[in-house]
């Protein structure tokens, strides 16, 4: 069987590889894309430092933007040549830091025309969270294609985004915008809040304050008294955000949603990473408050965003102006194994902010044979 070039780990803690791994053919419903740009993630930090869903050795990485170069037999949608952004996450053979990756056509959308492959890569699984954690487990509205004219009849309702200047964050502010939602509160550090209140946010707040708590709860006793609060928590840390929104969210019939794991020491903590997967059991919820983990790769049991959210929601948000893709800055490096491993050091510090991180997977100079 022909093999292609792959990022590698082997262990917990133990450095990146470059491996030689299969190239398979393609099945019915199952294009093959030539990897070109991938972002990183905070799951890459987890799967390495702490061997989160990793079976070793493990590939990384589960979205990417590339172009096609082999379609299955039931292939309808794509065809070869075509460029595309994909979320992909099944098995080995779908992990983004590798040259070719072979997944199911419905894991991927095509990108609208004038987007750069940097920018859009920086979209397809931070779009596919917001809008899972919106639509899905916090019960809001969003109809597609959207409706002419649609105004939701709870436009009105409180929706806090806690840590709304990261990448998944700044998608679910202008989602909500999108559809028509007005009551939007959110938090980020000072620096993003002209830009979050441009995505459509009422009122945005620094988490570090030390009176965030009370900010919040002040600003929402003023303008929804007795209402219950829909909170999509982007952030998902124990002392950084589940205590303070288990203080925020207090009413009967308030729902929280959470990104797992749970970050009780982050990548940067000198005792080292420390995760969990119990986002009601790492604060103190109120009775009648309504606690949803969310994963991310779930949204596939939804047969409708199965089949729409990737091929059609998230390109035509795109194209539409509806959102925009996130700020990146871009991983230098003479070579894929370089770039892979400053992208994992650089997510350690913990110090990345209001940006994405992207690099290059397949270049023409170092894999010519891949063309």
């Amino acid at each position: 069987m022909p093999t292609h070039p792959a990022i590698i780990v082997t262990g917990i803690k133990e450095p990146l590889t470059l491996a030689q791994v299969p190239t398979p053919v393609p099945q019915e419903h199952e294009i093959q894309v030539r990897i070109e740009w991938v972002p990183s993630a905070p799951l890459d930090v987890y799967q390495v430092d702490a061997g989160l869903m990793a079976q070793f050795p493990q590939s990384l990485g589960d979205s990417g933007a590339g172009t096609v170069v082999a379609v299955g037999s039931a292939v309808e949608r794509l065809h070869v040549g075509d460029q595309v952004f994909g979320f992909f996450f099944h098995n080995e053979k779908e992990k983004g830091q590798q040259v070719y990756v072979t997944a199911p056509e419905h894991l991927f959308g095509k990108i609208p025309q004038g987007v750069p492959m940097a920018a859009a890569v920086t979209l397809p699984t931070n779009v596919c969270t917001a809008f899972l954690a919106l639509s899905d487990k916090l019960g809001i509205d969003l109809p597609w294609p959207r409706p002419d004219g649609f105004s939701p009849k709870d436009q009105d309702i409180p929706i806090l985004i806690w840590g709304a200047a990261s990448s998944v964050g700044q998608f679910a502010v202008q989602i909500l915008k999108y559809w028509g939602y007005k009551n939007v509160v959110a938090t980020a550090s000072p620096k993003h809040h002209e830009k979050i209140k441009s995505y459509g946010a009422k009122h945005v707040f620094d988490y570090r304050n030390s009176d965030v708590v009370e900010s919040v709860v002040g600003i929402l006793s003023k303008d929804s008294p007795s209402t219950p609060l829909r909170v999509f928590d982007c952030i998902d840390s124990k002392f950084g955000s589940l205590q303070h929104i288990a203080k925020i969210a207090t009413l009967p019939g308030s729902i929280v949603a959470a990104v797992l794991p749970v970050v009780v020491r982050p990548p940067s903590d000198p005792e080292g990473i420390l995760l969990s997967a119990d986002v009601a059991g790492e604060a103190s919820w109120k009775p009648g408050v309504e606690i949803q983990s969310i994963v991310s790769y779930s949204y596939e049991a939804n047969p409708y965003l199965r089949d729409h959210l990737l091929p059609e929601i998230v390109p035509g948000l795109l194209t539409s102006g509806a959102i925009e893709p996130n700020k990146y800055g871009e991983i230098q490096g003479a070579s894929l194994l370089e770039r892979a491993t400053a992208a994992l050091n650089a997510l350690r510090t913990g110090t990345v902010s209001g940006e994405r991180l992207v690099w290059k997977v397949w270049t023409e100079e170092e894999f010519p044979a891949f063309k």
